[in-house]
């Protein structure tokens, strides 16, 4: 990659999908939007990241043929093997297989690196931000769902199927209370609360329960006013203070802290970074985290708020692409690169 190239930073979520152009590892112009508006019916998200991109670079007057790409990064809430594949489709439009690394690599012209968000946040968080200097970081993403980034001995780890740091996925017990429908049904998991789980028969992914998403489905069930129905926000001080939904916030604390307990049990971080909108929100709710953990673990991590803000991703995409085209294939190799990941011929 030139050093006069710009790296074209993507990051799809659950609920939000947000486009960065970056130049030198600083964001110069950047868009978002809700992600099921760029896959209308009867199209695909590619094409809609695609025609976003585009449209981020023409009004910004830095269009394809005023600025040369050098590469594309692209940061999914998904599971990517190490060949840059989504191992799984998510229902919020991200298909499975290299559909949009493909299509994204044909529209620009340019390689393409594909990565969990989860790993490029942690990326992002170890090389620039609050995890800087450490060998050993958790970086947990706390926004509509939650994920783990792992990084041991100043490498991210990918696992064997790109799936390490599936940290949403935790089971807790939980009891059925009813008839499965559309591979959900509802359960019981006593202190965590009620929900709708596609988790195998006996249990909920703690995500169902302490997820952003969850909570606010939560706090909507219990016809808490102070929250509005676009908003979800349950974390917030003021919401916080608000009697409807103070316990809601302190089951999130107890399933957040289980998180950080069992990650620390296996991997021994010396640090844990929160990042996300969700995080932001509860961030006055640290100490207490803190506090807990330290109830739970032996040998407590020091845990922080992330320093990156929402721009974790993009920042990381623009670091994953970037190494990637400078030939540090090896120092990121746990993260997901590969020949085909960044788009180059075997």
């Amino acid at each position: 990659m030139r050093a006069d190239t710009a790296t074209l930073a993507i990051d799809v979520g659950a609920t939000r999908t947000r486009i960065a152009l970056l130049s030198h590892g600083a964001i110069t112009t950047r868009t978002d939007m809700p992600t099921p508006e760029l896959a209308p019916r009867g199209t695909g998200l590619g094409d809609g990241l695609v025609r976003a991109a585009h449209a981020l670079l023409a009004n910004a007057g830095e269009g394809p043929e005023h600025v040369a790409i050098g590469a594309v990064g692209l940061s999914l809430a998904a599971s990517v093997d190490e060949d840059g594949n989504v191992i799984q489709e998510r229902d919020f439009g991200i298909p499975a297989g290299g559909v949009l690394r493909d299509e994204l690599a044909k529209a620009f012209e340019v390689p393409v690196a594909v990565n969990n968000d989860a790993n490029l946040a942690a990326l992002a968080e170890h090389e620039l931000g609050a995890a800087k200097g450490h060998e050993s970081a958790a970086v947990i993403t706390l926004g509509s769902n939650i994920g783990l980034g792992l990084i041991v001995g100043g490498e991210i780890v990918r696992g064997a199927h790109g799936s390490a740091g599936e940290a949403g996925l935790i089971l807790l017990t939980a009891t059925s209370t009813g008839a499965k429908t559309n591979g959900r049904r509802p359960v019981d998991a006593g202190r965590f609360g009620s929900t709708s789980s596609a988790a195998p028969d006996g249990y909920a992914w703690v995500e169902e329960l302490v997820g952003g998403r969850a909570l606010a489905g939560a706090a909507s069930a219990h016809r808490a006013t102070s929250v509005q129905p676009s908003d979800g926000r349950i974390l917030t001080p003021e919401a916080f203070a608000d009697p409807l939904l103070r316990p809601l916030g302190e089951r999130a604390l107890e399933g957040w802290a289980l998180i950080i307990a069992t990650v620390s049990a296996i991997v021994d971080p010396e640090i844990v970074v929160l990042t996300g909108s969700v995080a932001a929100d509860a961030a006055h709710l640290l100490d207490a985290l803190r506090r807990r953990v330290a109830e739970l673990v032996a040998l407590p991590p020091e845990v922080v708020l992330g320093s990156l803000g929402p721009d974790a991703e993009l920042l990381g995409a623009d670091l994953f692409a970037r190494a990637a085209l400078a030939g540090a294939a090896d120092r990121y190799a746990r993260a997901g690169l590969s020949a085909q990941s960044t788009g180059e011929r075997r």
